[in-house]
């Protein structure tokens, strides 16, 4: 019995580690892109397109900061304009409110990826 135990246990504390999310597109459903750990992968080819350093969000490429979170607003980091807000699991265009993703996993992380992939 403990050894049944401790293999659930082991189990569930390496997918918590490796846990996933995903991106969705709002009109058709579509998963593009993934957050996992400090990276934020295409789905399509699996390659990294953005860095989180703290509360920025940087170019893979060139750790040029793009993005930042503030509040429910994600704000260009260049222009300090805002691009899109998070309402719930969902981001929305800040010049229209329509949603443009749904967030599997909602909260600041996602939001910013889905809004460098949306508007930038």
């Amino acid at each position: 019995m403990m050894k049944y135990l401790l293999f659930f246990l082991f189990t569930c504390f390496t997918s918590l580690g490796f846990s996933q999310c995903y991106i969705i597109t709002y009109n058709n459903n579509k998963r593009v892109l993934k957050v996992e750990g400090d990276y934020v992968i295409s789905y399509q080819n699996n390659k990294r397109l953005y860095k989180f350093d703290g509360e920025y969000l940087s170019a893979y490429s060139n750790n040029r900061r793009l993005l930042k979170f503030d509040g429910e607003y994600i704000i260009n980091y260049y222009n300090n304009r805002r691009v899109a807000k998070i309402d719930g699991e969902y981001l929305l265009d800040y010049s229209n409110n329509k949603r443009v993703a749904k967030l599997e996993c909602p909260g600041g992380r996602s939001a910013l990826a889905a809004a460098a992939y949306f508007f930038l």
